[in-house]
């Protein structure tokens, strides 16, 4: 099964935006976000089928992984 993956913003300058990554064992955000060669201090907001999650949060086989860089603004 794979994992739906979209990068945001900055994170997918050098990245496809969109892509899926194969999950032949369970796994985390961590590792599908080191696998993308996305550093953890370079994300701001990870959600996982549309809600908010936590790089050591499982990622469901089927699921949505959206990461986002940080966010500023006024």
């Amino acid at each position: 099964m794979a994992v739906e993956v979209e990068l945001f913003g900055q994170l997918a300058t050098h990245r496809p935006r969109r892509q899926a990554y194969v999950v032949t064992r369970p796994t985390t955000v961590r590792e599908v976000a080191a696998a993308l060669g996305v550093a953890e201090e370079d994300v701001g907001l990870v959600t996982i089928d549309g809600i908010q999650s936590e790089f050591e949060d499982p990622v469901p086989p089927d699921g949505r992984l959206c990461l986002f860089p940080f966010m500023t603004g006024g």
